[in-house]
């Protein structure tokens, strides 16, 4: 009798785990960056058909980063191409730390994930080749050459799924 009342609280947490790691419905994906760091040339996803439907669009970024990443924020060059031609292009600037230096995100070690808002509602075309690029666009204070290689970010992702 001891045994099985132990199951239940343990299957509880273990399906509690589960489901506070699962992401909402939609289309996700992620590429590794290289131990060099995320360059100012654009990283590409390719939308499949299949995400495409008549209902609005929500667009997350989603970023991996660790201890390196010597900012306390991040900006991109968010592009939609539908056919290789630009839609939508924003430069985004995103918080990575809190005031006080804490890091922001999700994740219980030195590896912290942030999903970042981007679009809301958005009617993508359904005709033709679309892709999302995201590239950073950081520099240092005081220097008009932008940063090369930005370390510490170890991956980059999109998720679209409908409008809520």
């Amino acid at each position: 009798m001891v045994q099985r009342k132990l199951h239940k609280p343990l299957f509880f947490l273990m399906l509690m785990a589960f489901l506070s790691c699962m992401r909402e419905e939609g289309f996700s994906i992620q590429k590794s960056i290289s131990s060099e760091g995320l360059s100012s040339t654009p990283v590409a996803f390719e939308i499949p058909t299949s995400v495409l439907n008549e209902t609005p669009k929500d667009i997350f970024i989603w970023l991996r980063n660790n201890a390196e990443y010597e900012f306390s924020n991040i900006f991109l060059i968010a592009s939609l191409k539908v056919n290789n031609e630009i839609m939508i292009q924003d430069t985004l600037e995103y918080a990575m730390t809190s005031p006080d230096g804490r890091w922001l995100g999700k994740g219980f070690t030195e590896l912290k994930e942030n999903k970042l808002w981007w679009k809301e509602g958005l009617d993508i075309p359904q005709q033709g080749k679309v892709q999302i690029e995201i590239a950073q666009a950081m520099r240092n204070n005081g220097k008009a050459e932008g940063v090369s290689k930005l370390g510490g970010i170890v991956s980059v992702g999109i998720s679209i799924v409908d409008k809520q």
